[in-house]
């Protein structure tokens, strides 16, 4: 059998070759597409070899897949700067070969030690205007290897530079013999130095020069330092590293001072290129840098350490549309969220200063709007020279549509040609994509261009860390990282991101109350999608000191505090902006607090007793159970059929006159009430606000739904064709990305790339189709599809083992109630990926009551499914009375037809 269904990751990741030196390596395997062995795979092997056919250095023996498949090898010793070939055989019960990899290589980076210096331009150019402002931050580097002849079996760069904090953004691009490899570093997490690995055994030449290029900005720090490894057959590895023979000259010439880009978190530099005065080709052999100087050794990095999620890649991504092609004028759109620049390749006869825009919206006079809303001003201005011009934005700008305006007198002959003909495409930053296989398609155009508005803020703003937008703030909250978390993990196999992402914030809190508290939901639903505990054990006493165990009170169970101040640490949000906030009242105990951290206690007590601290475990679980009980006794309103905001004094005060939106939504998405009928009360109640909430609470409030089987009121709000408070609304705004807020009328400043706003995505998965995991890494799962309506509907979704894949379509008509729908009947479709096991859960069928035994079709088959005596919770999801629940379904392709009765 070919090997093309079998992907393997290591660390996570496509061949990382910048590992940690002495982390054990973890291994991964997944069935891609489903073939029809797949149902027999039942032992695995994985060896580790020195060479892709050399000595074996690891050899697990053969033992049961499941067990190997994400867990750590027992080697090899992976010190620094070492390189190995691994392979994965998977096998039948009876030892017979089923599937088996090529040799997947793996390597580790140099560690705290480096055989290179930190270096930087020794120039302090000024510019002609004889200021220096921010030109002074650039530097562009040469270093020359001379690599002597002979087969290379191997070769790694590794790169690192200082500092990423004054523009929020990476410090260095890099280039190998004109080849382009990425750019970096990754924000630290406590002071460290990060650095990246890179794969570069086929770019280089033996016997012959390489050429290491870099253009590199910062205003802080100042420095760079790369290593070239090269292993050879024999097992020698050299070590190529900056140092005093490298040159380098000031990029003020090319870059002179500019305008920023950025806002008042961030300082960016405009990029207003001199391409006449640009050293085209200075990353390549042959190019003479006899007149660059050598460079200036700077203070050398005192600790190093691997980057442990990929960097990005460079995208390129050609026009959409063209909106606007007249002569000194240019219109494009990309069709949705970008994030990075543009390139440009274009034969003139003539300067030609040109004037580049980037925006995220049009400014509807026939441009784009440069000044953004966040107050970030996106105009370059570039003077191509006659002849060749290959130019490229350096830095990082967000960005839909891009408007180029010149001198229409000055134009010189089929420039408007040469730019519309592929002569213009934007360059993308990326995170790689493990497995591109998610899709979403249903009866219901809107609700499908939802979910591909979020997918495209995703896919596009996923950077080297999550942060709440690009453009204003560039920053790592705690809120914005769980949702984007859940919504990356929906589209695609790949943690390592969102792990790091959340490593930084529990490494470096944010102001909110309640931020922390998704640090701790964010790790336990990593674990619960993975199956990794690794990220848990490693972070368990930090997670613990994120409770807020100083402001429980033991006798109530609940928090009790003080609301603090907006933007001041342990500042009560509820939701943000303030307008948002649906009147809620503040006080000491706060139902929106008390409901989080309810599921945040519960959290830390499944990962406490997941990592065998079982007494530690029961004390979380009381405290979760008691809180969640407090609210139910001491915050309802029965009258109002809600939840109040909170009480006004401390557990024994006043209850506060009010029931925002939020208390209500809060307690059903984390400390739902087991009462049915309050269920269906607080349902009501919420039916009757609709979306009184922003973006970020629109996350919290339908997924309360969804798991209070109220799956037909989300939907309607998911789908909302008409009004402010809809994604709709940001669809008709000309918004590529989803938006931090509904409407800039809401907040002025708001962004038009704000993850925090693509919810949909984890939402039509976990409640519109009811996928939900049961046990870590999905290795059972549940499917409990809530159509509320939809007839027709389809979902691929990435998970550790390969893809679940669920339709169905509903051919009677349905019966709508208030939160749900009885069904008439229904054809669904389950693909169950190799080792999992997959249970269907289907609301209650039209004439079928609780108990009842009804027949159903499975796989071509009649069997009986009992419906459901009482209500119960699976995976958090409220079943009725009445749902059909089906035995384990084991991996391969499903078909369940319940027929109408």
């Amino acid at each position: 059998m070919g090997c093309e269904p079998l992907q393997v990751l290591i660390e996570d990741r496509d061949c990382p070759v910048d590992i940690e030196p002495g982390l054990r390596p973890m291994v991964r395997w997944r069935l891609d597409t489903l073939p029809s062995w797949a149902d027999r795979v039942r032992l695995a092997r994985v060896r580790v070899f020195e060479q892709p056919k050399g000595r074996i250095l690891v050899d697990t023996g053969i033992q049961p897949a499941d067990e190997l498949n994400g867990s750590r090898l027992p080697g090899p010793d992976m010190g620094p700067s070492r390189r190995y070939w691994l392979t994965v055989l998977l096998l039948d019960a009876q030892g017979r070969r089923l599937i088996g990899s090529e040799p997947i290589t793996f390597g580790t980076g140099p560690g705290p030690v480096w055989h290179a210096q930190a270096i930087w331009s020794a120039e302090d150019e000024k510019n002609p205007s004889g200021s220096q402002g921010n030109a002074k931050g650039w530097a562009l580097m040469r270093g020359v290897v001379r690599l002597p002849p002979g087969p290379i079996l191997w070769a790694s760069l590794y790169a690192t530079a200082d500092s990423t904090v004054p523009a929020r953004q990476f410090v260095y691009r890099l280039w190998l013999n004109g080849r382009f490899l990425g750019c970096g570093p990754v924000f630290p997490l406590d002071g460290e130095d990060r650095y990246r690995g890179y794969e570069v055994t086929d770019l280089l030449r033996p016997g012959a020069q390489n050429v290491l290029g870099v253009v590199a900005y910062a205003m802080e720090g100042r420095r760079f330092q790369a290593q070239l490894d090269v292993g050879r057959p024999d097992g020698r590895v050299e070590h190529y590293g900056t140092d005093a023979e490298w040159k380098a000259i000031s990029g003020a010439k090319a870059f002179p001072d500019s305008a920023s880009i950025g806002t008042t978190y961030y300082q960016a530099p405009a990029e207003d290129i001199d391409l006449s005065r640009y050293p085209w080709g200075f990353s390549g052999p042959g190019f003479d840098d006899s007149a660059w100087p050598k460079v200036r050794i700077r203070p050398p990095f005192s600790k190093c350490l691997a980057a442990p999620a990929d960097g990005t890649r460079l995208t390129r991504v050609d026009v959409r549309r063209v909106l606007d092609a007249a002569p000194g004028h240019l219109l494009l759109d990309f069709g949705s969220v970008r994030l990075g620049g543009i390139g440009l390749r274009v034969d003139l006869s003539q300067h030609l200063d040109l004037i580049v825009r980037y925006g995220e919206v049009l400014d509807g006079q026939g441009g784009v709007r440069y000044h953004l809303a966040t107050s970030n001003v996106y105009q370059d201005r570039w003077r191509l020279q006659p002849g060749r011009n290959r130019a490229q934005t350096w830095g990082i700008r967000v960005f839909r549509y891009l408007e180029l305006i010149w001198s229409a007198e000055s134009e010189p002959e089929g420039l408007l040609a040469s730019l519309s003909d592929r002569g213009l495409w934007a360059e993308c930053l990326e995170a790689p994509v493990y497995d591109d296989h998610a899709r979403f398609h249903c009866d219901r155009p809107l609700l499908d261009e939802v979910w591909q508005l979020g997918r495209n803020t995703i896919r596009g703003l996923n950077a080297d860390i999550y942060v709440d937008s690009w453009t204003r703030e560039r920053a790592p909250y705690e809120a914005d990282a769980w949702i984007q978390q859940r919504a990356h993990m929906v589209l695609d196999d790949a943690p390592a991101l969102g792990r790091y992402s959340v490593d930084y914030l529990i490494a470096n809190r944010t102001w909110p109350t309640e931020w922390p508290l998704y640090s701790i939901l964010a790790v336990h639903d990593a674990w619960m999608h993975t199956g990794d505990l690794t990220q848990a054990a490693d972070q368990y006493d930090r997670l613990m000191g994120l409770l807020p165990d100083r402001y429980l009170d033991q006798d109530s169970g609940l928090i009790v505090k003080d609301p603090g101040v907006s933007s001041q640490m342990d500042g009560d949000l509820v939701d943000w902006p303030p307008v948002e906030r649906d009147g809620y009242v503040f006080g000491r105990v706060n139902t929106v607090i008390n409901a989080l951290a309810s599921a945040a206690y519960k959290a830390m007590a499944r990962l406490s007793r997941a990592l065998g601290r079982r007494n530690r475990a029961a004390r979380l679980a009381e405290v979760s159970r008691k809180m969640q009980e407090a609210l139910d006794e001491r915050l309802y309103d029965p009258a109002v059929g809600a939840y109040r905001d909170g009480l006004l004094d401390g557990p024994d005060g006043p209850a506060i006159n009010h029931c925002a939106m939020h208390a209500s939504a809060f307690v059903l998405a984390f400390a739902p009430p087991s009462d049915p009928a309050r269920l269906e009360e607080v349902g009501a109640y919420l039916r009757r606000r609709g979306m009184a909430c922003s973006a970020y609470g629109a996350a919290v409030l339908l997924d309360g739904l969804y798991r209070s089987g109220l799956g037909a009121d989300a939907l309607a709000l998911l789908s909302a064709g008409e009004g402010m408070r809809t994604w709709k609304h940001m669809l008709d705004q000309g918004a590529g990305g989803t938006m931090e807020a509904w409407d800039p009328s809401i907040k002025s400043n708001t962004t038009y790339s704000h993850p925090w706003g693509a919810s949909p995505v984890w939402l039509i998965s976990s409640g519109l189709m009811g996928l939900r995991p049961l046990k870590p890494g999905y290795r059972e799962f549940l499917a409990a599809p809530q159509p509320g309506g939809l007839a027709r509907a389809e979902l691929t979704m990435p998970v550790p083992t390969g893809d679940i894949h669920i339709s169905y379509t509903i051919t009677g008509r349905v019966d709508n109630r208030p939160g749900f729908v009885l069904l008439p009947d229904i054809d669904l479709e389950l693909t169950v990926p190799q080792g999992c096991r997959g249970y269907l859960v289907l609301p209650p069928v039209l004439g079928v009551g609780p108990g009842v035994q009804v027949e159903v079709f499975l796989d071509g088959s009649p069997i009986m499914l009992k419906a459901l005596d009482a209500e119960s919770r699976v995976a958090g999801v409220r079943c009725r009375a009445g749902s059909l629940v089906t035995d384990a379904l084991p991996c391969g392709h499903h078909h369940l037809m319940v027929p109408h009765l």
